[in-house]
Formats: C-alpha cells, structure tokens, sequence
C-alpha cells in the first residue's frame, strides 16, 4: 500500500499543469500516511528514530521533496539493515526495478552495514547543489561540469574551506526522496558504487540537497554532503 503511493506521488509530481496547492496537500498526505503504514508494519521505526532522522523538518528553505532526500537517507544511515527489510522491501514489491547484481550487492551490504550517524542540512551545501541542479536543468546536462567548464572541485572551492571532505551525487529521473535515495544506492551500471559509498560514507556528518526541473529527465536531484568542519 506505502509503495502505491510512492508511485502515485511521482507520477503526479511528473504533472506538469498540477496545481501546486494541490500537489503539496496530496505530499503531507501522502508522507504522513506513508510513516503510519510503515511503523504499523515494523514496530521498529519508533517515532524516536523517525524524529532523528527527520533533521530537516523545520528548516524552510528546502521544499517537501527535498526534505524527504534528507529523511529517508538519513533513515538508511541510521539503520541500514531495517531499512532494507521495510522501506527497500515495500519499494521493490512494486517498482519496475530488475533485481541486477548491482541491486543484490545493496540488499547484502546493507544487511551487514553498521549504523551511522544522521546527516544534518547546511544552507552552503544547498546553496551549490540548486545551483548545479537549475544549470543542468535548464540545459538539459548530467555529470559534474558547470556550463562554465568547471568541475566539483572548483565549484565547490569555498566549500573546501569549511569541510574537510566534500562529495556530490546527482541524480536524473525522480522528483520523490525514496526513489532518488534507491536509486543512487542501487548505482546500476556504476561499477564503483561511487553514488552508494558517498551516501553510506560514515565521515559524512552534513547534506544540502535541490530538486529542480530538468529538460530531458524531466527532473534532477544534487546532493552535496561534508565531513567535519574546519
């Protein structure tokens, strides 16, 4: 049932003439049935580790969806291994996704993965990924170059001096958090699993995130993510 409705708040996300009064009420609804289903289903996601993973309730300058990127990956940091048998689970029960090998190695991994600690948003960090995500939106780009011709590493050159480590995940297709946070984590066709080791890199302590419109895919998902600060 939670996974009908992932499928039917993406398919309506993809509307382009929707109402956006109308698109927001169906996602509180929607989030919020969600979560019930859930913890009715596994007793375990308490609403003590819904509300520590939930590190971006209150700040406004990210929208629902972004909120929802920050949520549930901060749900699979946490607990990695229930997060598969629940979340994962319910997702593939329904979803059009073909169980590769790529998909098999995240199933194992995460039922093996230690608990991390939940990533906390920065303005800075959203502040250069919606940056990143309107640019390749508008052009209807992918990868880490700037239409200017530079890559993370420069765009991200104040950032280095604030975070000791710095990584960004981008994503193409998906305008709801769980698809875009499976998606990166299964990583088809990403030999390195580079998308999938950021995510569960346990030095990460801070994210920022933006979904914006993109030309082709319809949309695209950046996520920037720092370590200890300087």
């Amino acid at each position: 049932m939670a996974n009908k409705c992932f499928n039917f708040l993406a398919q309506l996300m993809r509307i382009r003439g929707a109402s956006n009064i109308i698109m927001k009420f169906y996602i509180i609804a929607l989030f919020s049935f969600i979560s019930i289903a859930i913890k009715a289903a596994d007793p375990q996601w308490d609403e003590a580790i819904f509300n520590k993973c939930n590190t971006a309730k209150e700040i406004g300058y990210l929208s629902l969806e972004e909120k929802s990127v920050i949520f549930y990956l901060n749900l699979v940091r946490v607990n990695p291994k229930l997060f598969a048998q629940t979340y994962l689970k319910n997702y593939l029960d329904t979803a059009p996704i073909n169980q590769t090998e790529y998909l098999k190695s995240l199933q194992k991994e995460l039922n093996t993965l230690k608990p991390m600690n939940p990533l906390k948003p920065q303005f800075d960090l959203y502040e250069v990924a919606k940056k990143h995500a309107t640019e390749m939106g508008l052009q209807g780009k992918t990868g880490h170059i700037s239409l200017s011709g530079k890559n993370f590493e420069s765009r991200a050159k104040e950032l280095s001096k604030r975070y000791k480590k710095l990584m960004e995940n981008c994503q193409y297709g998906y305008a709801d958090g769980l698809s875009i946070v499976i998606d990166l984590l299964i990583d088809e066709d990403i030999p390195e699993l580079g998308h999938r080791k950021s995510l569960l890199n346990k030095d990460v302590k801070f994210i920022g995130t933006s979904i914006q419109k993109h030309k082709i895919y319809q949309y695209n998902c950046v996520i920037e993510m720092g370590s200890d600060l300087n």
